[in-house]
């Protein structure tokens, strides 16, 4: 399983290529944005356990502490340590592993088909979640990952199809999310994820990397339209997308001015996230150093908190720090 983890982090490359800005930062951080930027508790949507390796529920609960993360989850796979631990502060999601095992097993075709066991007992357990207040959402779908560096690992599914519309059913019912890493930009998407937001009104549609391939004044136009779509910040920075990449949405000169624009103008539909995975399970203190040092200090102080944990504290009705 860890082995097909692990070829994403070449599409996103990619990507990254194909949009990252030649500008560099914003305007400089203030002494006071960098201040809080240092010990301001955190909301992580993208925190991937998978409960194998170094990346277990015991581990992440340590390094949660190690570095105030004060709430997590938003993607799979469900842990119910993780649930017994943090209680409501765990933005629990599921999905992740039945989508991945139907994958592994019968290919991409085999997402699209809704009546088969891997999915019966994704949506009984995720009903029966939700009644008991536990559950928050699904993530990480991959939907659309297809490049022509993306190998076995691919998929091109449509976001309307029998399975995904059913996660958004249940979604919608409890107000829940649905988490999706799919790519806009050059490959296209906008529409889709529009018709899927008219129709679930009452589900969120969190957007895995904030749409990996996508210029932000593109994304800005999907926030115009739908209040029911956000996006977390995830593989932005250095540590997933090195030199001579150099970080699709931040770097080691702060925050892309592009970027900046448009999170101040949408300063409720951004989250924080670290997504921990495909070789990086051992360096969730460094991906969180990396937010507090070269993204979070870039934004006005306002922006800033709820960047770090207001919007999800908000949306997730999760308890105060």
């Amino acid at each position: 399983m860890i082995l097909s983890l692990l070829k994403p982090r070449i599409a996103l490359v990619f990507v990254a290529v194909l949009t990252a800005s030649a500008a560099t930062s914003a305007t400089s951080p203030s002494d006071e944005t960098r201040e809080l930027a240092k010990s301001i508790p955190l909301a992580d949507l993208h925190m991937h356990v998978y409960g194998i390796g170094r990346s277990t529920p015991r581990n992440m609960l340590r390094d949660m502490e190690r570095h105030n993360v004060r709430w997590g989850g938003g993607v799979g796979n469900y842990q119910t340590e993780l649930q017994e631990k943090l209680g409501p502060r765990y933005i629990a999601a599921i999905g992740n592993e039945a989508w991945l095992t139907v994958f592994n097993s019968r290919g991409e075709s085999g997402l699209t088909i809704l009546d088969q066991y891997a999915f019966n007992e994704l949506f009984r357990t995720a009903e029966r979640l939700f009644k008991e207040g536990k559950l928050k959402g699904f993530g990480e779908i991959h939907v659309k990952n297809k490049t022509k560096f993306s190998a076995g690992f691919g998929r091109s599914i449509p976001l309307d199809s029998p399975v995904i519309n059913r996660m958004y059913e249940i979604a919608n019912q409890y107000e829940g999310f649905v988490q999706i890493h799919t790519m806009g930009g050059i490959f296209g998407g906008y529409e889709e994820i529009s018709v899927i937001a008219d129709r679930y009104p009452r589900a969120l549609t969190i957007l895995s990397h904030c749409l990996s391939g996508t210029p932000p004044h593109l994304l800005s136009k999907l926030f115009d339209k739908h209040p029911n779509v956000v996006c977390e910040i995830s593989s932005g920075g250095l540590i997933h997308l090195p030199p001579p990449v150099g970080g699709r949405i931040f770097n080691q000169d702060g925050l892309r001015p592009e970027w900046a624009e448009v999170i101040e103008r949408h300063p409720t539909r951004f989250f924080v996230g670290t997504d921990p995975c495909c070789g990086l399970e051992g360096r969730y203190g460094e991906l969180i150093e990396e937010i507090r040092r070269d993204f979070l200090p870039y934004l006005t102080p306002a922006t800033l908190r709820k960047v770090a944990y207001e919007n999800a504290v908000e949306r997730f009705n999760l308890p105060s720090p």
